[in-house]
């Protein structure tokens, strides 16, 4: 259990540094096991995802090693083990050893992946997606144990929502296929497209040849080496970009290119946020406070992404003048940070949005609760006041970490799960040369 001390409402300024994504990292890792050739991955962050990932390697066989700070190698010529560690699904991105190691080994056993209380993210978009290339799959004693002895044949598949890690977990499990797999209604993130350029360079051939459907063409097992850089994490340039907002535009965001982060920056944009790019930099031109109320609903890639949302949401809390409205789509269970941030003073109400039926939602339909409450209301502009506080996950945790910075005085995060550290590189040693006087205990 981690526990966080910050004393808020300093003025910060200077460069924030954003590491590699969270959210592809991890699984660049993982390609590796596609090849009995050495795969260097660069801009790799050091957070207990990544070390997750790397332990369920080692465990299998492979051989891991830092060889500086951000760079990591791998050989998987030496991979004899199909079982992955339970731990190891403490990382929700881990999931996709399933596809990896289908496409290497034939067989896999893994336990059910854990991760953020947000929802309940079941691997039944994975699980139909393996068995239509041909796997097999028993579950007993609370562990998957999946087959795929043969090689998949032609086949198009078509997800039945959208699922990130789901297009993820099926791009790599059909990579030596015998012919051409096709996934139609894929996911579009950019993590998705780090992963398939990753997997190209190896040797694999994967192709967008139009909006949401992938063509894999098969290739003879196995792949050779690569050396590849994880993409910025955008969650992180987002992070940064708010709380430089919320303390008055003091800091460069680095690693931050636009083009990841366009529909945040819409939004911004439109409630008064003036942003300026200087290659893959952003700071903040200037604030027209208050900032304007505004209306967000999240969506899949191309759209305004749930990891922003808390985000947003506490900065509208803060900064902007009269009532804004947040429909979030793609979870089930977000709001908890909600309760925490009162605490401090925000001020919002709950509420299930009219008129839109479970076809609507990203989550599974059997998820959906006509009664449950989809929206959340947030009342601006608002003083927050420090507070004890509790993070309950990743997004939510940040949340907590930004308002108490915002907040004149003491205020203590309790982080049961470890979910700050979990999600973001040294992300007090970086706060701290802005100026922010946290520690962590």
């Amino acid at each position: 259990m981690s526990k966080f001390i910050v004393f808020g409402g300093k003025k910060l300024s200077g460069t924030y540094p954003v590491s590699g994504a969270k959210n592809a990292a991890p699984k660049l890792l993982i390609a590796s096991m596609l090849s009995n050739e050495l795969c260097v991955f660069k801009n790799i962050s050091r957070f207990s995802d990544t070390f997750r990932s790397i332990d369920a390697i080692t465990a299998m066989g492979g051989s891991v090693r830092f060889s500086s700070n951000n760079i990591v190698e791998i050989n998987c010529k030496d991979i004899f083990n199909c079982e992955i560690p339970l731990e190891a699904m403490s990382a929700r991105q881990n999931v996709l050893f399933i596809g990896a190691t289908l496409a290497r080994m034939g067989r896999v056993k893994i336990y059910p992946p854990k991760g953020d209380a947000i929802g309940k993210r079941p691997l039944n978009r994975h699980l139909d997606g393996i068995k239509a290339l041909g796997g097999t799959i028993i579950e007993k004693n609370n562990r998957i144990e999946i087959e795929m002895p043969q090689r998949p044949v032609s086949t198009i598949y078509t997800f039945e929502k959208n699922t990130h890690m789901g297009t993820e977990n099926l791009i790599v499990a059909s990579v030596f296929n015998t012919g051409k797999i096709i996934l139609k209604n894929a996911a579009e993130e950019p993590e998705v497209d780090n992963l398939i350029d990753c997997l190209n360079k190896m040797g694999a051939k994967i192709e967008r040849i139009e909006p949401k459907t992938i063509e894999i063409t098969g290739v003879e097992p196995l792949l050779k080496g690569v050396e590849i850089a994880s993409i910025p994490d955008r969650l992180e340039s987002a992070t940064a970009l708010i709380l430089s907002i919320l303390n008055g535009g003091g800091i460069k965001v680095t690693n931050s290119p636009r083009k990841m982060l366009e529909p945040l920056a819409t939004v911004l944009e439109s409630i008064g946020v003036e942003l300026k790019w200087e290659g893959d930099t952003v700071s903040i031109l200037k604030i027209n406070l208050p900032l304007k109320s505004t209306a967000i609903t999240t969506a899949w890639h191309p759209g305004f992404i749930t990891d922003w949302q808390p985000l947003v949401t506490l900065l509208l809390a803060v900064l902007s003048d009269g009532e804004s409205t947040i429909h979030e789509r793609i979870f089930e269970n977000r709001w908890n940070f909600l309760s925490e941030l009162a605490k401090m003073g925000v001020k919002y109400e709950l509420f299930q949005p009219e008129g839109f039926p479970a076809s609507h939602y990203n989550f599974n339909d059997t998820e959906y609760d006509s009664r449950a409450n989809y929206g959340a209301k947030v009342y601006g502009p608002t003083t927050l006041q420090p507070a004890e506080i509790i993070s309950h996950d990743v997004r939510a945790g940040m949340d907590m970490l930004l308002a108490s910075l915002t907040a004149n005085g003491k205020s203590i995060i309790d982080d049961p799960g470890n979910h700050i550290d979990r999600g973001y590189e040294n992300i007090v040693e970086k706060l701290t040369d802005l100026g922010a006087d946290i520690r962590r205990v």
